[in-house]
């Protein structure tokens, strides 16, 4: 799932108001600081370690011009980052494989196995890029995400420049990165980060929306929870089980 539209409306920050008692009379306590969440510290972990889990699939696709619902079940692989090379640098990197079963119409398709591999920078694993057989995707420059964030918190990542191939020399458009930020149910408890990318063609026609969902703790655990991705043909959930 892309570390790759419509940015989901942010809730307000977490306060809870302490109402206490001294002396003879009553008085009220300022708001305890929102709980803050280090989404640096998340990303790390997630590339240094990876996360594995069965996936449900679901959407609709354009067939002959008409939409066909379908339903599916897969696998996630996101194996733990290796040291390699970008560009002639030192860098990580980081396998992403999904294969899945898809039903449509009555028919059930096995799909192979489809992966992308992630750089980032060694040192302080800012991402660099990311790159398939049929994509080459490079940031316009490196970006790292915030060590700071509480419920409501938004911002812009980076941009991405996308290629057909490591030449890149045929340009098919730019992925703006940005993030959101729910507070948690429970005061402290994990909040929700929606990183969305929103693709462009050259001309600046947005050609696909996709977003990723995480859980964030506050000591800093983050978890793949659910993608989507929309264009033109397909509108696609996969939600991590």
């Amino acid at each position: 799932m892309s570390r790759t539209s419509t940015t989901v409306a942010a809730v307000a920050a977490i306060f809870a108001i302490a109402l206490t008692a001294c002396g003879g009379g009553g008085g009220s306590a300022a708001p305890p600081q929102a709980t803050t969440y280090d989404l640096q510290k998340g990303i790390s972990s997630l590339v240094s370690q990876g996360q594995t889990g069965n996936l449900a699939l679901s959407g609709t696709a354009l067939v002959n011009g008409n939409p066909v619902p379908f339903t599916g079940t897969g696998t996630l692989t996101l194996a733990p980052s290796v040291a390699a090379t970008f560009n002639n640098t030192a860098a990580l990197s980081q396998t992403q494989t999904i294969a899945a079963t898809i039903t449509a119409a009555g028919q059930t398709t096995s799909l192979g196995a489809t992966s992308v591999v992630d750089y980032y920078d060694s040192g302080n694993d800012a991402f660099l890029a990311e790159t398939s057989h049929v994509t080459y995707d490079v940031a316009q420059s490196p970006f790292t995400y915030p060590t700071m964030v509480v419920g409501g918190s938004t911002g812009t990542l980076g941009t991405i420049s996308n290629y057909t191939d490591s030449t890149m020399s045929v340009s098919v458009g730019t992925t703006e990165v940005t993030y959101a930020v729910t507070a948690p149910v429970d005061p402290g408890g994990p909040v929700l980060v929606k990183v969305t990318n929103l693709s462009k063609d050259p001309m600046g026609n947005v050609t696909e929306t996709d977003v990723t969902s995480y859980t964030l703790t506050g000591s800093g655990v983050l978890t793949i929870t659910s993608a989507s991705a929309q264009n033109a043909t397909i509108t696609l959930l996969a939600t991590v089980q």
